[in-house]
């Protein structure tokens, strides 16, 4: 797949496969992912990681891919004008998001509701998620992220760089939902003007701990940061060899399964060479 990103080709891989754990228990994959153009100029990439521990939460992640990707159309079918430009819009598209999200839940919850049962606000906890969204239009990237996925980014030079990491990750906490009561007190946005950047990976939180690597700091708490071997899997998919069969299958293997119980999503995004 391709994107019209400042006319230049990017090569798109992407892979979701249900976490050991799950299996186990009998339940389905709960991440979404979306990939989308916008305006012939930028294209959104968005994972979105359901609480497993929630009944409706693959409902609320795909609920959370879909307001990023209707946000984007309606914030972005327009580039925005330089950096100032870029960040109001970015405040656009975060408010929208979550408006979008919220109106999607509270429908959905106000139906089961009408059959009876708990109430509209203890029915929103059950679609938890988290929800890291890019909208990518070079040398501008715009990010939003909620709770505990995380943003790889590679540059000219060959050095990755982890850009969206999770609070909750390095400060050992519980992971905030898009449903969490203080949710919008620990949703990030900013955006990147970098015209190095040649790849993007965005991932869900069950990759973190195969793909990522950790030290203590002189803060005395644990650090997450993207290994120089991620890199490998920028240079591997940016020629055409290798497609989303061979991440899926790297994904379920016994060496990523070891690393954890939870559904894995990858999307790449490589600029063609």
């Amino acid at each position: 797949m391709t994107t019209p990103e400042s006319g230049d080709a990017w090569r798109i891989t992407v892979a979701s496969v249900v976490g050991p754990a799950h299996v186990r228990a009998g339940l389905p994959n709960q991440d979404r992912w979306l990939v989308r153009p916008v305006g012939g100029h930028a294209c959104l990439y968005a994972v979105a990681d359901g609480a497993g521990s929630r009944s409706r939460s693959g409902e609320g992640a795909e609920f959370a891919v879909l307001a990023a990707g209707r946000a984007a159309e309606s914030v972005f079918g327009a580039c925005p004008g330089g950096l100032d430009g870029w960040r109001r819009a970015m405040r656009t598209f975060r408010m929208l998001c979550v408006q979008r999200f919220d109106r999607s839940v509270d429908e959905a919850a106000a139906r089961s509701r009408a059959a009876g049962g708990p109430s509209v606000r203890e029915l929103r906890r059950e679609f938890a998620t988290t929800l890291l969204a890019v909208v990518a239009a070079p040398p501008y990237f715009g990010y939003l992220s909620v709770g505990d996925c995380f943003l790889v980014v590679d540059h000219q030079d060959g050095v990755p760089g982890l850009v969206v990491t999770a609070p909750e990750r390095e400060h050992a906490g519980a992971t905030t939902f898009l449903t969490s009561a203080h949710r919008d007190e620990q949703l990030t946005a900013g955006v990147l003007l970098d015209d190095r950047i040649r790849a993007l990976a965005l991932c869900s939180d069950g990759v973190a701990e195969g793909m990522l690597s950790a030290r203590m700091e002189a803060d005395g708490k644990l650090h997450y940061f993207a290994p120089p071997a991620f890199q490998v899997y920028f240079d591997a998919f940016a020629d055409g060899q290798l497609d989303s069969g061979e991440l899926t299958a790297k994904l379920e293997s016994a060496e990523f399964a070891a690393t954890s119980g939870d559904d894995k999503t990858m999307v790449l995004a490589v600029r063609r060479p």
